[in-house]
């Protein structure tokens, strides 16, 4: 719409009643209010009355419409106010029952009310019923939660039939060890995500992959880490990648000797750098330590997070170098 366009509009409305607005504001199916300079409700449409099932108008008007809200969405709507009054428009999404108590979540947003001269009016207030979206979000959280444990608790019960049929066989047990290993990496890995709305970071996950492999003779040490948030799909790929060095190492390398193992990691342009180093007083004596299906599968777990791992050997040990897309 052009300027011009907007001017004759506004001559046109410039001597409408106030019926003929209120009759307009009702077409939308939105809950619109106009808040006054002081934070009070001073306005709502019909069409707002009713989804907040307020059958008289006059039972909240002139109340502060930030104490229309529960108290733990209060902070959200005061905060949308201050941006308001500052000139600002701004959008949240806060939860709060109707007027006869039925839960409701709403998508908010407040803006200043201007006069021509720049003055401020007051602010107007639109808000609309996101219930739905929100029930099923919360529904998919909860099924992806019940799907974590049975995942963990499979993960479990694999390792233990594994370790029991490989009891007493020696031509078995090193690889059910293995395989249990690796399953109990993943279900550390799905115990960091266990919780809907819980960020897994990089420095909350490598500690808690990794100390249990440290020893008196080879400690583990665990130097800076970003603070950068993981999927599923990235805890997933780095439990599996570092699971695997941790395993490799106590049968081959440093962890089954007296060395050290030192873990870095950087953050560069959305890319992990994540650095491996051993060192010991064994000497390598090969570089393929499992015939390089371990390496195999740490390449094609991290392709699928865009990323990659690089090895390279010296006398004494190992540096190997991960890289993950996380933006």
């Amino acid at each position: 719409m052009a300027i011009s366009d907007l001017d004759q509009l506004a001559d046109t409305f410039s001597g409408a009643s106030a019926e003929i607005l209120a009759a307009i504001l009702d077409q939308s199916a939105d809950c619109i209010k106009v808040i006054g300079p002081e934070g009070t409700v001073d306005y709502m449409n019909r069409n707002g009355q009713c989804a907040m099932e307020i059958d008289d108008f006059c039972a909240v008007a002139g109340q502060l419409w930030s104490a229309l809200w529960p108290e733990d969405s209060r902070g959200l709507i005061e905060g949308a106010m201050a941006a308001a009054r500052e000139g600002r428009v701004t959008r949240v999404e806060a939860f709060c029952p109707t007027a006869k108590g039925t839960p409701r979540w709403w998508d908010v947003s407040v803006s200043p009310l201007r006069r021509a001269d720049g003055r401020v009016d007051g602010y107007i207030a639109t808000s609309r019923d996101i219930t739905e979206r929100v029930q099923q979000i919360q529904l998919r959280d909860a099924v992806s939660s019940e799907m974590r444990h049975r995942l963990r608790n499979n993960y479990v019960v694999v390792g233990s039939l594994l370790s029991a049929y490989a009891r007493g066989k020696p031509e078995h047990e090193e690889f059910a060890r293995e395989m249990t290993q690796r399953l109990t990496s993943l279900g550390i890995a799905q115990t960091m995500l266990a919780e809907p709305h819980t960020d897994c970071t990089l420095a909350t996950l490598v500690p808690a992959l990794l100390e249990p492999y440290s020893t008196p003779d080879c400690p583990l040490v665990i130097g800076a880490l970003p603070d950068t948030a993981l999927d599923q799909g990235g805890v997933d790929a780095l439990a599996l990648v570092l699971g695997e060095l941790a395993c490799n190492s106590t049968k081959h390398g440093a962890l089954s000797a007296t060395g050290r193992v030192d873990v870095t990691a950087t953050l560069d342009d959305g890319v992990i750098h994540l650095r491996w180093s051993e060192r010991s007083d064994r000497a390598v004596v090969g570089h393929d330590r499992d015939g390089g299906q371990g390496l195999r599968l740490m390449k094609r777990v991290l392709a699928s997070q865009r990323g990659d791992i690089a090895l390279h050997w010296d006398g004494q040990g190992l540096d190997a170098l991960v890289t993950m897309t996380v933006a």
